[in-house]
């Protein structure tokens, strides 16, 4: 305080003799010292979280006792520090989330005995720092909460229709219990079923600027978890504007700051029923206007005049870059008007017309705050607003800025409440998932059986050509001829490893050799490979340039490892080209009389070249399709060439189920043949086809069984 008088004299003395260095110096010292002041009495305001959280050790050992039930309570984090009054505030919201643990989260030790877990209890009380934040995690192991007996609960107190429970995911219906008057309590005792509940709860931590998150697994327990500002009194935030106001948006509540420059808003900025939201590292996040729930008159100033005009524009995207066309008339305007030619000097090609968005979060819902300008952040002394503003519940409380004018601070949670946009997030996870769906449905999948040529060297091949896996003794491999083979069901089994046709390393002698056995023109062979072998579903994502070699048709990344895709034919072919001769000159004959013609639909590029080559190779002539509506198209078009059709299932613009019902319910093609190639034929997807006409389901990557049955269906 010393120090600063002397400032304060300085200050003073350089102002009235007009000496400005004299009042720079002492402007920085009275900042540094009002800096020190500050953290010291933050200081003496601080104190141990373990104040208040000792206490629960004896208020769980009493109540479990009254309750009949054993419960262990860890406490960690008591060096946690708080500001006071936060700490008296948050003493009666934790207490009843405590004993609520007790009461209805941690089961009697015969139930929890019949569910298969220990019959002690375990609650833990944590308290720790994370962005400059204060967390408060209150945990349990017991029964957990079940979504379905929360929301029948509710519609049974009048507290919610069943209409809206319809629409609720999991998690919304399990913070129904946030809802005033809510109570699964079978009867009232002292302890529960008064009622009194967590609304009350969630009322207190939100006035003291908090948020409450609630995560629960049925059978498995609860996770209640309470972020708090450090101090009430001088909080971090950033400043923004919107007109000639400005506002304060809580670091607390600030994710990231975001500029959509003016060219890229027509495509960042995504329509979701009526409402903008704008596509963040592939997630759909909601946007608010600020201006318009504020209503605030929104304005532009002219960049060359100064002048301040009403903006027209009515929508977000309703902006236009230097793409924008001549003689197109802007989206707000009266398209009854007549077309106006936009100038080069036109606003909207300015950087003024690019689009500023706060990101924050409220809770586990988070949204993109639209405003005009982004300023500093600053550190902000928090003033209560006045009683006659007490119902604006956009706004938490005001400051006075360093000119004296008063800024607002707004409330994060209560603005996505009056926006009403946990709807529109609803939607935008809705559309996000279904989309996540209809591609995941698209990708193929197909069934592999992984295994490795040594330490490093990965490889799988297609599952459903294995017939099984042995592992033999190295002492009982045999050498004749050069070859490899071993005594097997009463047989010999030509053995091979990769190194014969693929340039990789050999394999690494070893007592036990595992051996994935294949089945290839009616004869099996051996592949020695080195464990683990494992079989895997995975969605096919292949670069068939970058590793191809003889025998490798390209490669993957499964369980973060480079994969190379073995084909086994070829290997075979390469290794025997005797079992092959015969088919060559069927093909060879084939090709000289004029071929049979083949249809092929596909939509990976991978699959239609693979399988493509397979048809070739046997002498066959083929038209490709990249998805079901080409071949259609081409089918009309070359109906008279075509032999058979051979199509995949899922591809977009049309699917394989639709161009086969299109085939067959035409008397001009319905009488092709119909061969549905797929990675994974699961028995609804084999029903679906057998009600469309589809005449054969093949596994794409099983090329003899494939071919055999085009022979078949050829007649030949």
């Amino acid at each position: 305080a010393g120090e600063l008088v002397l400032s304060r004299n300085q200050l003073l003395q350089g102002v009235n003799s007009s000496n400005v260095k004299a009042t720079e110096l002492s402007s920085q010292r009275i900042d540094m010292i009002t800096s020190e002041l500050q953290e010291a009495i933050m200081r003496t305001r601080m104190q141990p979280i373990a104040n208040i959280l000792n206490k629960f050790t004896r208020v769980v050992r009493d109540l479990s006792h009254q309750l009949g039930k054993s419960i262990d309570l860890e406490i960690e984090g008591k060096d946690v520090e708080l500001d006071k009054t936060i700490l008296e505030s948050i003493n009666d919201p934790l207490t009843h989330l405590v004993r609520n643990a007790v009461d209805h989260g941690i089961e009697t030790p015969m139930e929890r005995e019949q569910m298969g877990k220990k019959g002690t209890g375990k609650i833990v009380l944590k308290a720790f720092h994370d962005a400059g934040q204060v967390n408060l995690v209150i945990s349990d192991d017991g029964r957990g909460l079940y979504p379905a007996k929360i929301a029948s609960s509710a519609i049974e107190k009048g507290l919610i229709s069943e209409s809206r429970v319809a629409e609720m995911s999991d998690k919304q219906k399990i913070e129904l219990i946030f809802l005033p008057g809510f109570s699964t309590a079978k009867e009232v005792t002292d302890v529960s079923g008064r009622g009194v509940g967590m609304d009350v709860v969630v009322t207190n931590i939100e006035a003291l600027g908090g948020i409450i998150e609630l995560d629960s697994t049925p059978g498995q327990g609860t996770d209640i978890q309470i972020k708090l500002p450090l101090t009430l009194a001088i909080i971090p935030s950033q400043i923004t504007s919107v007109g000639n106001e400005r506002y304060a948006v809580p670091q607390v509540n600030l994710n990231e700051l975001l500029r959509i420059p003016a060219s890229q808003i027509k495509e960042k900025i995504e329509k979701v029923g009526d409402a903008d939201v704008v596509r963040l590292r592939g997630e759909l996040l909601p946007l608010l206007n600020l201006a318009d729930m504020l209503g605030i008159q929104r304005t532009y100033v002219h960049p060359e005049t100064g002048e301040e005009h009403e903006d027209r524009r009515t929508r977000l995207a309703d902006r236009r870059s230097k793409v924008h066309m001549p003689g197109e008339v802007s989206d707000s305007e009266d398209q009854t008007e007549p077309e106006t030619k936009r100038e080069k000097s036109d606003r909207r090609y300015r950087a003024s017309s690019a689009i500023n968005i706060a990101v924050v979060s409220a809770g586990a819902f988070k949204y993109g705050l639209v405003v005009d300008q982004l300023h500093d952040s600053e550190e902000i002394v928090v003033k209560p607003v006045g009683r006659h503003l007490k119902k604006c519940t956009a706004y938490a409380g005001a400051t006075i800025m360093g000119d004296g004018k008063v800024a607002l601070i707004l409330d994060i949670s209560n603005l996505a409440q009056m926006a009403e946009l946990s709807a529109v997030a609803e939607a935008s996870q809705n559309a996000v998932r279904a989309a996540e769906e209809e591609e995941a449905a698209r990708a193929d999948k197909v069934a592999l059986l992984t295994f490795k040529n040594n330490d490093k060297e990965h490889f799988a091949a297609a599952l459903s050509i294995v017939e099984r896996i042995e592992r033999i003794k190295t002492s009982d491999i045999e050498q004749i001829g050069g070859r490899k083979v071993v005594q097997y069901r009463g047989g010999s089994l030509p053995l091979y490893e990769l190194s014969q046709v693929v340039n990789v390393e050999q394999l690494q002698e070893r007592e036990q050799q595992e051996v994935i056995v294949f089945k290839v023109k009616d004869r099996e062979l051996g592949l020695m490979v080195t464990p683990p072998v494992d079989a895997q579903e995975v969605v096919l994502n292949i670069d068939s340039s970058t590793l191809k070699q003889p025998a490798i048709s390209g490669s993957m990344i499964i369980n973060n490892h480079t994969t190379l895709l073995v084909d086994i034919f070829e290997l075979v072919k390469t290794l025997n080209p005797e079992w092959f001769e015969a088919e060559a000159k069927a093909a060879a004959s084939m090709a000289e009389d004029g071929g049979k013609i083949i249809l092929f639909a596909e939509d990976s590029a991978f699959f239609r070249n693979q399988v493509k080559q397979f048809m070739v190779e046997d002498g066959f002539k083929v038209i490709e399709a990249e998805d079901g509506l080409i071949a259609w198209e081409l089918l009309k078009e070359r109906v008279e060439e075509i032999d058979l059709v051979v199509t995949d299932l899922e591809m977009p613009n049309m699917d394989g189920f639709e161009f086969t019902r299109r085939i067959k319910s035409d008397p001009r093609y319905s009488h092709l043949g119909v061969i549905a190639l797929t990675s994974l034929a699961s028995e609804a997807h084999i029903e679906k086809g057998r009600s469309v006409g589809i005449d054969e389901y093949e596994i794409k990557l099983d090329r003899e069984r494939l071919m055999a049955v085009i022979r078949q269906y050829m007649n030949l």
